[in-house]
């Protein structure tokens, strides 16, 4: 009687354990997801504010990220990007772009980074996507004009 016990503990142990492991998985991927989205995914139509925008990701990093690109999606064409199943995604797409570089004519020392905004559009946009689709890098953007 006493080994049943004991063996029925140790069995709700392993599934502790193994729940336990599955919501950290999920919450590595979501916060995956969720960093890929706030550094490179802006929901607005109108050019990014690149030393507003960029503040709150050199916080993150404790330094001046020398450039940026932000993608203005307002209808979240971005969203299932990794829906494909590929690790390495690329999709055609037409989105306004704002790219935020380090202005280099400015003594750049965090947390004082001063960036300038280079405005364009994007046709094609590559990430890299996790086990279970979930975008973490940003990999190539194809830019015109």
């Amino acid at each position: 009687m006493i080994l049943l016990l004991l063996l029925l503990l140790l069995l709700l142990l392993l599934l502790l354990l193994l729940l336990l492991k599955c919501s950290c998985v999920l919450l590595t991927e979501n916060s995956e997801a969720l960093n890929f989205f706030q550094t490179h995914v802006v929901v607005q139509n109108t050019p990014v504010n690149c030393n507003q925008n960029m503040m709150r990701i050199n916080t993150a990093l404790g330094n001046c990220k020398p450039v940026n690109t932000f993608f203005l999606d307002p209808n979240g064409v971005l969203n299932g990007i990794c829906n494909f199943g590929n690790n390495r995604q690329t999709m055609a797409i037409n989105l306004a772009i704002t790219d935020c570089r380090l202005n280099n004519n400015m003594q750049n020392i965090y947390p004082n980074c001063n960036y300038l905004p280079f405005n364009g559009r994007a046709t094609s946009v590559t990430v890299l996507c996790n086990q279970n689709r979930v975008p973490y890098h940003l990999d190539n953007v194809v830019r015109v004009g």
